[in-house]
């Protein structure tokens, strides 16, 4: 499994980015959080040839159509997000014709997500956290999404998104998840452990009081 930071704010992705994560992916309410619209945005991160960068569209399809257009003028590398509606199966589609990179978002059950690949999608944003707010397993569904995909032997990646805990995050992994949009404080609470901490104290002590290393 694959981080993708999910976050537009500049020095959470500076950091991570020196720990090895090479995708970056947002939406519009971290746009608008951090004070920078998507095409600043992008062009500002697509200087830096990330592995994985994505560009959310809004709007009706007419709309969509012409923010993605700017996006790939900007970075014609650009992943054109969109949000899951007939529209965007319509707007995907189009782009997918086009050879534009397609990820969908706001995924919550399998049959949306069957669409989504229907309609040509790379990307898979499918919601955990949200979809057990609601009653239902989200852990489950994204389980039998991946082994649909497997049995199938689809192109397409899933990205395990609306991460809310360590526990999750740790079945996301373990179920052979491709890639986890993962906000900046859950990615560095997982970098944690009591563990690691005492034993790294330990070590350090050994190495200062050992007389062969001076």
């Amino acid at each position: 499994m694959k981080y993708l930071i999910d976050s537009a704010n500049r020095k959470e992705i500076e950091e991570v980015m020196a720990y090895g994560i090479e995708g970056i992916t947002a939406n519009t309410t971290m746009y608008r959080k951090n004070n920078i619209g998507v095409q600043a945005f992008v062009k500002e991160w697509a200087k830096r040839e990330p592995a994985f960068l994505s560009g959310e569209v809004i709007g009706t399809y007419e709309e969509m159509l012409q923010q993605a257009k700017q996006l790939v003028a900007i970075d014609p590398a650009i992943v054109i997000k969109i949000n899951f509606s007939k529209d965007g199966l319509r707007l995907a589609n189009t782009l997918h014709k086009q050879g534009v990179t397609i990820a969908m978002t706001l995924l919550f059950t399998v049959t949306q997500a069957a669409a989504a690949i229907q309609a040509g999608c790379k990307y898979l944003f499918f919601f955990i956290g949200r979809n057990e707010e609601q009653g239902s397993d989200g852990m489950e569904a994204i389980t039998e999404l991946q082994k649909m995909i497997d049995a199938r032997g689809y192109r397409v990646y899933v990205v395990a998104a609306s991460i809310k805990n360590l526990f999750q995050l740790e079945q996301i992994a373990r179920n052979h998840i491709a890639y986890a949009a993962i906000p900046y404080a859950l990615y560095i609470r997982s970098l944690q452990h009591p563990l690691t901490e005492s034993g790294a104290k330990t070590f350090v002590l050994d190495y200062q009081e050992n007389e062969y290393n001076r």
